[in-house]
C-alpha cells in the first residue's frame, strides 16, 4: 500500500511538471556605455539571446516627453528609417540575433540614451539600454608671457585646454621646483568647457632655462596630451659684464664684452671722457677692435630691464726692445759654454782628490 501510495505522488509530481509551462528566455546584450570621439563612426552593440521567433528588432531615442523611434527591422526586409536622423544610422544587424547598428560622424546632438527592443513570440518585448556620451578632443597650448626676475611668486606660465567635453583636467610637472597653479574653467554653449591654469613659481635666475611639462588629460583615459617647454620668459638686467683682451698681433688688441641679460643686451663703449673718435678704435657691437690710445674704457650692457658696466684700462707699450747682434750672442754663448765645461771639469777634479785622500 506505501509503495503505491510513492508511484501515485511520483506520477502527480510529474503531471505537475509537464502541466506548468516553461519560462521563455529572451536576453538582450547590449554594452552599456558607449563613449565617442567627436566626428567619429561609432558602433552600438546590441544582441539578443534567445530560443524565440524574432518578429522585430526596433530602435528609440529616449526623448521627453515621448521615445522616439528611429529605425525599424524584419526579418527578409531592408530597414526603415523612420526620422531623420534614423536615415543617417546603418543597421549592421545579421538578421537573427544580432541588431547593432553603427552611427556616422557623430555630432554633440547624437549624445543621449538608446533602447534596442526585441519583439519575440511569445514573450513580446524585450530590450537593452545604451548611454551614448560625446567626447571632444581639446587644442591644447602653453602661454608664456614676460615676467621679470623676483623674489615673488608670478605666472610663469599658462596652459590651456580649448573647448573639449568633458573639462579637461590639468597637472604641471617642474622637476623639483615649488609651485602652485589654478584653474579657470569656461563653459560654452555648445557644451564644450576652456580650462586655463596658470603656473605659479618663484621667476629666479635659477628657474630660467629649466624644462616644465603641461599634462592635459580627459577622464577615463580617452584622451592625454603632454606639452614640454623652457622657462625662458623670465626677464631681468644685465649681469655681470665681463672685458677679455685677446692679441691678434703686435699691434691690433681685440678686447671683447658680453654680459648675460634677458632680453640680450646691445653694448656701447666710451672713454672715460667721453666718445671713441672712429681714428683711434673700431666699435663693432661688443668687440672695440684696433684701439691706438691709451686710457680707460668702458663696456655698457643695456637691455629693457635694466644696464650695467665695466671698465678696462688699456695701456700701449712704446719703447725701444734691446735687440741682440749677431757677433755679441755668438760670443756671449761661447762664453757660457766655456763657465759650464770649467765647473765641470772643476767638480770631477776635486772628487778624484778626495778619493786619493782616504787611499
Amino acid at each position: 500500500m506505501t509503495l503505491l501510495r510513492q508511484r501515485c505522488r511520483l506520477c502527480l509530481f510529474l503531471l505537475l511538471i509537464l502541466a506548468v509551462p516553461a519560462t521563455p528566455q529572451v536576453s538582450v546584450i547590449v554594452d552599456g556605455k558607449a563613449n565617442a570621439k567627436l566626428g567619429s563612426d561609432t558602433k552600438l552593440y546590441c544582441r539578443v539571446e534567445t530560443l524565440e521567433l524574432i518578429s522585430q528588432i526596433t530602435w528609440q531615442r529616449k526623448l521627453s516627453p515621448n521615445n522616439e523611434n528611429f529605425l525599424t527591422y524584419s526579418k527578409g526586409e531592408e530597414p526603415l528609417h523612420l526620422t531623420p536622423f534614423g536615415e543617417r544610422v546603418r543597421f549592421l544587424g545579421n538578421g537573427d540575433l544580432g541588431g547593432s547598428i553603427l552611427i556616422p560622424n557623430v555630432t554633440l546632438a547624437d549624445e543621449g540614451t538608446y533602447l534596442c527592443i526585441y519583439t519575440t513570440f511569445p514573450s513580446g518585448t524585450k530590450e537593452g539600454e545604451i548611454h551614448l556620451s560625446i567626447w571632444v578632443e581639446p587644442s591644447v597650448e602653453v602661454q608664456l608671457n614676460p615676467v621679470l626676475l623676483g623674489p615673488n611668486p608670478d605666472i610663469i606660465a599658462q596652459c590651456v585646454a580649448f573647448a573639449s567635453r568633458p573639462a579637461a583636467n590639468i597637472k604641471w610637472h617642474t622637476n623639483g621646483f615649488q609651485y602652485t597653479s589654478k584653474e579657470t574653467p569656461t563653459q560654452h554653449s555648445n557644451g564644450t568647457v576652456t580650462v586655463q591654469s596658470q603656473l605659479w613659481m618663484t621667476p629666479s635666475l635659477g628657474l630660467y632655462g629649466h624644462q616644465a611639462t603641461c599634462l592635459v588629460s580627459l577622464p577615463d583615459q580617452i584622451f592625454e596630451k603632454e606639452i614640454n617647454f623652457s622657462i625662458t620668459n623670465i626677464q631681468y638686467a644685465p649681469q655681470t659684464v665681463h672685458v677679455r683682451v685677446h692679441r691678434i698681433n703686435e699691434d691690433l688688441p681685440l678686447i671683447e664684452c658680453w654680459a648675460d641679460g634677458n632680453p640680450p643686451a646691445n653694448y656701447t663703449w666710451r672713454r672715460e671722457n667721453g666718445s671713441i673718435p672712429d681714428d683711434v678704435a673700431q666699435v663693432k657691437g661688443n668687440l672695440l677692435e684696433h684701439t691706438d690710445d691709451n686710457g680707460l674704457y668702458v663696456c655698457e650692457a643695456t637691455n629693457s630691464i635694466g644696464r650695467n658696466s665695466h671698465s678696462v684700462y688699456l695701456y700701449k707699450y712704446t719703447g725701444a726692445i734691446p735687440r741682440c747682434y749677431t757677433g755679441v750672442c755668438i760670443s756671449v754663448s761661447l762664453l757660457a759654454v766655456l763657465v759650464i765645461l770649467c765647473a765641470v771639469c772643476y767638480y770631477i777634479w776635486e772628487q778624484r782628490n778626495k778619493n786619493s785622500r782616504y787611499e
